[in-house]
């Protein structure tokens, strides 16, 4: 990986989070100054070869729809919106592609502004932990108005302790494996540590320096040698969190690595493009651990992508990829129930941990396998969230062509896209030889009655 540019804003989304859970218009106005300024670096880039990516904020924020709109216009690209999990992924990734001697055993830790990140594994995660727990939220939750301690309460221990209550169950995370921290929290208290290098932290000196900004009096009275100035705000938090963690799991050394999220999806993104999506990967471990019929995956991925092409002949790759993804996991469900295999399908895709998808991405796959067949029911639409009813027309058309789990022939088939609708021509004679699926046409036809965008079948 070689690094051509490199830009950061220190934004701290994650103050600016009220106690319903809104986004405070002064600091999304902040963080939309920042997107203005990394605008030109995007302007000559293909598309699909930029990735952005909201994290822990964006996830919890009531009101993120309107900051979202408003982002991505001024990016010109979307944004994905990713689970603490998939974060957590990302990270490992990062990490690892520093390339810092062969695989090993390990555990990386990231302290975020609104999240904490454990991930345990060699050349892939094997345990992955996101809490909700981060150095702006912890200064906003124990530090607020800047006092470490007054004379009642050492507010750097009550983070400490908290952060502590976190972590419990956790010690096999780092147990007898070699312990990697990164991004900002991790970088800055290795700096104070290490005359401004980013040396290993090891527990005599976290706990030295835990002890003594615990008895400082405010956050503004820190004077610690390799402390940048923008990072003292949030510095007490995070050193309380970080030093809960080497406490809870018992920790002595820790490296320090210079990658993190941002390079994982630099390396995930490069994968998307050579070869190596992962989320191929996933579906494919899912249709095995779900035993998929994998033949019936393939004949309906077929035929919905053969349909797509007939209405879209230049549809996007990530639109051609969700459909059959969308195909290879339609009979999910069935590994729970028969009677409500859609609706179970659905539900398992959406709130699953899946590695390499973004919030969106599965509820659009979610909203094919629920709308498969039947009634088509409304989907809840948000920014970010437009379903494709072209998708899901190829998705139900393939599943009623091979309702009965058979290879069939669709090359007399014709779908067109209308101004007025969508129309099926069929010959006559095709449906005479095939007269089930005549009729769950015609059904098909009647479902799509109420949509925006009708469906006709015309014979002859």
């Amino acid at each position: 990986m070689v690094r051509l540019h490199t830009d950061k804003a220190m934004v701290r989304l994650a103050a600016g989070l009220d106690e319903e859970r809104n986004l405070d218009p002064a600091v999304a106005e902040r963080a939309l100054e920042a997107l203005h300024r990394f605008r030109p670096v995007l302007t000559d880039l293909p598309a699909d070869h930029v990735r952005v990516v909201g994290t822990n904020t964006l996830r919890a924020a009531a009101n993120a729809d309107g900051f979202l709109e408003q982002a991505e216009s001024t990016l010109g690209v979307p944004i994905e919106i990713i689970s603490g999990i998939e974060e957590a992924r990302l990270i490992f990734s990062g990490v690892l592609a520093a390339g810092d001697g062969p695989p090993r055993p390990r555990c990386v830790i990231d302290i975020g502004g609104g999240s904490t990140e454990l991930v345990r594994g060699e050349e892939k995660p094997t345990k992955l932990e996101s809490l909700y727990m981060g150095c702006v939220s912890f200064s906003r939750r124990f530090f607020p108005e800047g006092e470490i301690r007054d004379k009642k309460t050492n507010h750097f221990e009550r983070a400490r302790r908290a952060a502590r209550a976190e972590l419990q169950g956790l010690q096999h995370m780092a147990a007898d494996v070699d312990v990697v921290g990164a991004s900002g929290t991790v970088k800055s208290v290795a700096r104070v540590l290490n005359g401004g290098d980013l040396g290993t932290i090891e527990r005599d000196a976290i706990d030295r320096l835990a002890e003594q900004v615990a008895s400082a009096r405010r956050v503004a009275d820190l004077d610690l040698p390799g402390l940048e100035e923008e990072r003292r705000p949030v510095f007490a938090a995070g050193l309380a969190v970080l030093h809960a963690i080497f406490c809870e799991l018992d920790i002595r050394t820790m490296s320090v690595s210079p990658y993190a999220i941002r390079e994982g999806i630099v390396h995930d993104l490069a994968g998307r493009l050579h070869g190596g999506d992962r989320r191929a990967d996933t579906v494919a471990a899912l249709m095995e651990s779900s035993q998929i019929d994998a033949a019936q995956a393939r004949r309906v991925g077929d035929t919905a992508v053969a349909l797509l092409s007939s209405l879209r002949e230049d549809a996007p790759r990530e639109k051609t990829q969700r459909l059959r993804w969308a195909a290879d996991l339609h009979e999910i469900g069935l590994a729970l129930s028969h009677s409500n295999f859609r609706k179970l399908g659905a539900y398992m895709v959406e709130n699953a941990d899946l590695a390499g998808f973004s919030r969106s991405e599965q509820e659009h796959l979610a909203h094919l396998i629920q709308n498969q067949r039947g009634r088509i029911k409304s989907p809840r639409e948000h920014y970010g969230f437009h379903p494709d009813p072209s998708l899901l027309l190829s998705l139900r058309l393939a599943c009623i062509a091979h309702r009965d789990h058979t290879d069939r022939d669709i090359g007399d088939w014709q779908l067109s896209a209308r101004k007025s609708g969508f129309r099926l021509s069929i010959p006559q004679v095709w449906l005479d030889r095939h007269p089930a699926i005549e009729d769950l046409l015609y059904q098909e036809a009647e479902h799509w009655r109420d949509q925006p965008q009708a469906l006709r079948l015309q014979t002859d």
